[in-house]
């Protein structure tokens, strides 16, 4: 192997493993997995966590923020009901149809958008990553469109994959992700809560 040639995993030399590492000038003690069934390992140096996947560990809090802009205002749900008891009362036939989503307030609309805007975000965080990966030398890096799935299932299998190839390290973005998806499933259920709350509350005003 010539100096001219660039840093990259090549057959090893000595048949240990299935390639070695070459860093541009000599030959390293990185080697492949045994047999060469394995990914071959990154050098201790390596920067494997890029801005991408600290912005998917995070993601789950921002999702669950969206929520919090929503607002359910019952009163037309209640005058549709009203309405239909005097309908019944003088003998009329009561209004079949109602729409529900007359409830919601402009909160959901822009609580929808920013959740389609976030799960964008997300497959192209997601793709970033898996290319900055690919950059590295990692080979076969979990496949982006897991992502589909929630931003904590591409996560996972990241740090599953990147651990195999630069153990002690590779699961930090995991634990972050747990910590931020338990902090959102509180959040969410804090709202659930509130909503239930004030939905008895309205209710029992307006219709007493």
């Amino acid at each position: 192997m010539s100096s001219a040639t660039p840093p990259g995993w090549y057959p090893d030399p000595w048949g240990r493993a299935a390639r070695r590492y070459w860093d541009g000038t000599q030959w390293t003690p990185q080697l492949s997995g045994e047999g060469g069934a394995g990914r071959p390992r990154l050098p201790g140096s390596a920067r494997i966590y890029g801005d991408s996947i600290w912005l998917l560990a995070l993601l789950p809090i921002l999702s669950t923020a969206t929520i919090w802009l929503m607002h359910v205002d019952v009163s037309s749900l209640t005058a549709y009901i009203r309405a239909n008891e005097q309908l019944q009362a003088s003998g009329g036939t009561p209004t079949t149809f109602y729409n529900p989503y007359s409830m919601f307030g402009p909160g959901y609309t822009v609580a929808v958008l920013l959740g389609l805007l976030l799960q964008a975000t997300l497959i192209v965080l997601a793709y970033r990553d898996r290319q900055y990966l690919g950059r590295l030398g990692v080979q076969r890096p979990f496949h982006w469109a897991w992502a589909f799935l929630g931003a904590i299932v591409y996560v996972v299998g990241r740090s599953v994959v990147v651990h195999k190839v630069a153990a002690p390290r590779g699961y930090a973005p995991m634990w972050a992700a747990i910590a931020t998806y338990a902090v959102a499933l509180v959040s969410g259920g804090i709202w659930a809560a509130v909503l239930i709350v004030s939905l008895t509350q309205q209710f029992s005003t307006q219709l007493g």
